[in-house]
């Protein structure tokens, strides 16, 4: 059997995972790292670089994220992906996945900065999304291949977030929440920082509720960030739905309130559409009323 030092052994299992080191002075090190205290020594990165392209922004906030911060997570993604502005995050369960998938969806440009080696998967149930950032994105991290990360790997990580992003919005933040050194990461380096307000006694928003206080702006819309970004606003568009929930949206639009008769209309059966209206009212997009009636929550 051969035997490696560490360095080898991690070049070579880069190589078998696509994966390929970048170190500091190299030419396709991102400058804006430079403007940490203490910015990687070697990125290990798999994807494409042009995903990190300027204007970026982060959206980041809370694993345990209401249906509320959820929709607006998606809604800033989804805007940013459309007016070509790289979503940056973390690749966490909630607000960061939440933010990876909508920018994913609109055809846009991601890139998730990992706490672990990127041949890892945590959390394991986001394999197949960490698969998709790799192919359509860009994946980063400061840790070899085989590093399975520590506790003190994912805070860290919230500082590369931070610095490779143009402006970082705090979508949903608990007092604790790693998101809160990602916000103190973008003061420090004089980055503008949003939060999006949430009522005073929503546990998930306390954290970023208190970054008002601070120097961040609240952002009370999903295009905010643009005028930040000297970005022109495009038409807002439809959401992007899948094929069963857009024939169902498409019903709403149409006026159609009752579950049986979009069902009727788009030929799915009953129990299916019952399940498509409980994702849309999730999602915030309907709202189903106590005698069954369904509303559009937002534009149709």
């Amino acid at each position: 059997m051969l035997s490696f030092f560490p360095e080898e052994a991690a070049a070579t299992r880069a190589d078998r995972d696509g994966q390929r080191a970048v170190q500091r002075g190299d030419g396709d090190y991102p400058l804006c790292l430079h403007d940490l205290r203490d910015p990687p020594k070697t990125l290990w990165v798999r994807g494409s670089w042009l995903a990190a392209t300027a204007p970026a922004v982060a959206i980041v906030g809370t694993r345990h994220a209401s249906p509320y911060g959820l929709r607006v997570a998606k809604a800033i993604a989804e805007c940013c992906a459309r007016h070509g502005v790289s979503v940056v995050s973390g690749l966490a369960r909630g607000i960061d996945a939440a933010a990876h998938e909508a920018a994913l969806a609109a055809g846009g440009r991601t890139v998730a900065v990992l706490g672990t080696a990127i041949d890892q998967y945590y959390p394991r149930g986001h394999r197949n999304l960490q698969e998709r950032i790799a192919r359509d994105g860009l994946l980063v991290s400061e840790h070899a291949p085989g590093d399975p990360g520590h506790a003190g790997s994912f805070p860290r990580r919230n500082r590369i977030i931070a610095a490779l992003a143009t402006a970082t919005v705090v979508v949903e933040a608990p007092e604790d929440s790693g998101a809160l050194i990602t916000a103190e990461v973008a003061q420090a380096l004089g980055r503008p920082l949003y939060v999006v307000p949430n009522a005073i006694d929503v546990p998930q928003a306390r954290g970023s509720n208190a970054l008002l206080h601070s120097h961040a702006t609240a952002l009370l819309r999903p295009d905010d960030v643009l005028t930040e970004l000297k970005i022109a606003s495009l038409p807002p568009q439809g959401p992007v739905l899948g094929d069963e929930a857009a024939l169902c949206w498409d019903a709403i639009g149409q006026g159609m309130q009752e579950a049986s008769t979009i069902a009727q209309h788009t030929g799915l059966a009953p129990r299916r559409v019952a399940a498509l209206l409980a994702m849309l009212e999730i999602d915030g997009l309907v709202t189903v009323e106590a005698g069954g009636q369904v509303r559009p929550a937002v534009g149709v």
